[in-house]
């Protein structure tokens, strides 16, 4: 039988981080040190190595906080020159940090239209800590990207054996390793008897594409997230205006509502020209666009939560999206 050929990015994050300490599931991030892609592979047994043709190519060893925009159009950038030049790839696996991972996954479903599947995957414990998940979960992303049915479902995340989409994903705990979720719709697969099952199927797709411009002089707008709470002032918001913010998102209360003084600080947002999304600080539901958004030219975040939300503004204000185009992005499900 021949063996799927996988590229594995590897870009930092917990899941290439080892302590001398296996205790240690705490400090490694400051006191640890990195380990490569080859690292995280040989990690495997043998037996399961033999199972798929690896290629390795390292991005980068920085911790997921670290990570901007720019750096994640660098990583799409390398993965659609390894498409390019590689041809025979059945998959890609992305190792990334999970501090940031939803936003990297989100934005690299956004912008990349590929014919092989792309899996991205980290860990909560670090390499050398006791029952380290990291090759169980390097393991289960290797058998999606090189299962031909993930192909077509855009970027897709595994995490303890569950497959979720890109733009439905959130990380809900800091340590525990059930910590990636989908709270609308739950995972569309899972891995299970080394088998690859997918339950469901996504019949939308959120997608901006590369904007046209970029890497040629054309660069990444400003957009901030404001996040409601009892009492706010707006401050956060005017702040924001001064340095320059194209797009603010409202991380509002339950389902979507900001107080009285953030609200006079969004209008004066909106009349200078600045794209307002309202979304929803909490854990799943949607922030829909009602008569109240929609009179003050305020536009609603639908599912998306607040830190997705801002990298599809982004990329539609690079992309020249107008605000109607924009709503119809997150009006999806």
């Amino acid at each position: 039988m021949q063996r799927p050929v996988i590229a594995i990015i590897s870009t930092g994050g917990t899941i290439a981080r080892r302590s001398m300490d296996p205790r240690d599931t705490v400090d490694y991030a400051e006191i640890g040190a990195s380990i490569g892609g080859g690292d995280l592979l040989g990690a495997l047994p043998q037996a399961v190595r033999k199972r798929f043709v690896v290629r390795d190519i390292p991005f980068s060893s920085c911790d997921s906080v670290e990570m901007t925009l720019a750096r994640w159009f660098d990583l799409a950038s390398v993965v659609n020159q390894t498409i390019a030049v590689q041809p025979d790839l059945d998959g890609i696996v992305i190792t990334h940090g999970t501090s940031s991972l939803e936003e990297a996954a989100c934005f690299l479903d956004l912008v990349l239209d590929l014919p092989c599947p792309v899996v991205v995957v980290g860990a909560q414990r670090p390499a050398s800590a006791i029952s380290a998940d990291g090759p169980a979960n390097l393991y289960a992303a290797l058998q999606v990207a090189s299962c031909p049915d993930a192909a077509g479902r855009g970027v897709l995340v595994v995490s303890n054996n569950e497959i979720h989409a890109a733009q439905e994903v959130t990380k809900v705990s800091t340590y525990q390793l059930e910590t990636f979720r989908s709270p609308d719709f739950g995972p569309i697969g899972m891995i299970e008897a080394n088998r690859v099952f997918f339950g469901r199927s996504i019949n939308y797709r959120r997608h901006v594409g590369w904007p046209a411009g970029y890497g040629s002089g054309a660069g990444i707008p400003r957009v901030d997230i404001s996040y409601s709470h009892a009492g706010a002032d707006g401050v956060g918001i005017r702040a924001f205006i001064r340095a320059g913010a194209c797009g603010i998102v409202s991380a509002g209360m339950v389902p979507g509502m900001c107080t009285p003084a953030e609200n006079v600080a969004i209008d004066e947002a909106v009349a200078q020209g600045i794209v307002v999304v309202q979304a929803s600080s909490g854990y799943c539901g949607g922030a829909v666009r009602r008569h109240e958004l929609y009179s003050r030219g305020i536009l609603a975040a639908g599912h998306m939560r607040p830190r997705q939300a801002r990298i599809l503004l982004a990329l539609a204000l690079m992309a020249g999206v107008d605000r109607d185009a924009i709503q119809t992005l997150f009006d999806m499900p």
